[in-house]
């Protein structure tokens, strides 16, 4: 941390939010020395965390004391709005909303309008990485809003992040992670595919794997999926459901610009066909589609 920055030690930060991100993140803050408090709309999982040093909130404004600012880490912008905006007109003048769910270009803007209102700064900051690298300290943060908000944000940031991008006004991160997801997902769509590909060729997907890993083609995520899909095994970094969540936000897109989109709607469709068995399953787990085709 530089040491312009508050020391960690005098950083308070409140989360809405106890997922599987918000756990990783919130066990991440807790070991940098930032103070936590946590509520969930399932009190066990702000619990949870108690015993690593979290205080758990057993009300959603409990987490406006004394905090610097107020991670939203919920599944829906509507979630988000249901929880946050009972909040806004005592909301602490310093205190800034860090609204850094996924959501779509619109609830950005929605939730940036809310905020607004009621003279709250907030700075819309989802994140690219996944549960392993929220416990690590390797997200990258894709942080919009006002410069003003970079100093104060910046101990939180430094525990969470091994980089971090500030893209414009409240409201472009989120659309960075839009782009940045469609990108993802579709390629493990792909990556899947051509593992089968390698398979009907009567190719060893283990050459496959030796070209992506450190070629010019070269990319640690395939690598790591590639491994996931060898062996079977689909630990929920980014399940099958929130991919699916997020290429639908991607359709809204779509659909209200008017571009046309013809890989998204096969992605889409190609997800939308996993079903219940693989939903709490990583994205990866799209792999066992073909086998179950197969079998």
């Amino acid at each position: 941390m530089n040491a312009e920055h508050s020391t960690q030690e005098q950083v308070r930060v409140g989360l809405l939010g106890i997922g599987l991100m918000g756990s990783a993140m919130a066990g991440r803050l807790l070991d940098q020395g930032i103070a936590v408090i946590a509520w969930d709309r399932d009190p066990e999982h702000a619990r949870a965390l108690q015993d690593r040093g979290a205080t758990a909130a057993n009300e959603p404004a409990e987490v406006l004391e004394n905090t610097e600012a107020v991670i939203t880490m919920l599944p829906t912008a509507d979630v988000i709005l249901d929880v946050v905006e009972p909040l806004l007109n005592a909301w602490p003048q310093e205190t800034i909303w860090l609204q850094m769910s996924s959501v779509g270009a619109t609830e950005a803007d929605q939730l940036t309008q809310v905020a607004g209102a009621h003279a709250v700064t907030i700075v819309d900051a989802p994140v690219s990485g996944s549960t392993h690298p929220a416990e690590q300290g390797q997200l990258t943060v894709l942080a919009s809003g006002p410069d003003s908000a970079q100093t104060p944000l910046a101990p939180i940031f430094d525990a969470l992040a091994s980089r971090v991008m500030w893209v414009g006004e409240a409201g472009m991160g989120s659309r960075l992670k839009l782009a940045a997801n469609h990108w993802m997902i579709s390629s493990v769509a792909a990556l899947a595919e051509s593992v089968h590909l390698c398979e009907a060729m009567g190719l060893d997907p283990q050459h496959f794997k030796a070209l992506l890993d450190g070629g010019p083609l070269g990319s640690a995520y395939a690598v790591q999926k590639l491994d996931e899909m060898q062996r079977h095994q689909y630990p929920a970094g980014f399940p099958v459901r929130l991919a699916l969540k997020d290429l639908e936000l991607v359709r809204e897109v779509e659909q209200s610009s008017g571009v046309t989109m013809p890989l998204l709607d096969v992605v889409h469709e190609r997800f939308m066909s996993a079903g219940p068995d693989l939903a709490d399953q990583d994205l990866a787990a799209i792999y066992e589609l073909d086998e179950h085709a197969q079998a």
